[in-house]
C-alpha cells in the first residue's frame, strides 16, 4: 500500500518518537542494573570491610564529604566491584571526591580512587604510567559510571584515578584526570580507552602535568 507523501512525513517523526523512547528506556533500565549491583555490594559485612577504603571524612575541605556520606554505599560497592571482580588492590583511604588543586576551584570535584599495581617497572615514569592506563582505565571508569547518581551532581565534574608502582628510582605515581563527558562519550563507544587517557589530564605527585607518549 502507497502511502500519500504528507501522511508519510506525518508518521515517520512519530516512529521515530517510538524507536527513541524504547532506545532510551533500554539504556536507562541498564544503567539502573548497573546501579543496583554496585549497591547490593554495599552489604553490612562488606562495609565493615572496606570502610577503611574511603578517604577519612575529617580530611575534606570541600563538599566532598557531604557527597561522601550521600553516597556512602556506593563508594562502598565501588571498592567491593574493584577489589572482588576486578581483581585490582586499591590504596586504603583513597575512594573520595577530589578537587583539582592547580586550579583551586573546590566547587569541581572528581570521584577518585587510587589503585596499586604492587609491582616494580623499570624505565622511565611516562612508559610505565602508559602501561598501567592503557591496561586499567576502561575497567576502572566502567565501575565509577555505574554510579551514575553520583554523576548527576553538577559538582561531580569527572573522575582521578591514580596508579602507584615501584620504579627504577622509588615509588612513582600519577593521576589521571578525566571529564564527565569523555566518561560518557567512552561509554558510549564514542571515544577509545587511548582516546580517553591523551584527552585527559596526567599529574604526577606533586601535581605537576605529565605528557604522556604516543
Amino acid at each position: 500500500m502507497r502511502i500519500h507523501g504528507r501522511m508519510h512525513s506525518l508518521l515517520m517523526p512519530a516512529a521515530l518518537i517510538v524507536v527513541c523512547f524504547l532506545s532510551t528506556c533500554g539504556s536507562t533500565s541498564s544503567e539502573s542494573v548497573r546501579e543496583e549491583t554496585i549497591l547490593n555490594r554495599a552489604t553490612k559485612e562488606k562495609s565493615d570491610v572496606y570502610a577503611a577504603f574511603l578517604v577519612d571524612p575529617s580530611q575534606y575541605t570541600t563538599r566532598g564529604g557531604d557527597f561522601q556520606k550521600t553516597y556512602y554505599r556506593h563508594l562502598i560497592g565501588i571498592a567491593g566491584e574493584i577489589i572482588e571482580k576486578r581483581k585490582l588492590t586499591i590504596v586504603r583511604g583513597s575512594i573520595g571526591f577530589y578537587y583539582d588543586k592547580k586550579s583551586g576551584d573546590k566547587n569541581r570535584l572528581y570521584l577518585g580512587v587510587d589503585i596499586d599495581s604492587g609491582r616494580s617497572y623499570p624505565g622511565s615514569l611516562t612508559v610505565n604510567a602508559m602501561k598501567l592506563l592503557r591496561r586499567d582505565v576502561g575497567i576502572v571508569v566502567h565501575t565509577m559510571n555505574s554510579c551514575r547518581s553520583i554523576f548527576s551532581e553538577k559538582e561531580v565534574v569527572g573522575m582521578v584515578i591514580g596508579w602507584k608502582w615501584s620504579g627504577s628510582a622509588g615509588p612513582d605515581y600519577v593521576s589521571l584526570w578525566i571529564d564527565k563527558g569523555d566518561v560518557m562519550k567512552y561509554e558510549s563507544r564514542q571515544l577509545t580507552v587511548e582516546e580517553v587517557i591523551h584527552r585527559s589530564t596526567v599529574t604526577s605527585s606533586s601535581g605537576k602535568v605529565i605528557r604522556l607518549p604516543l
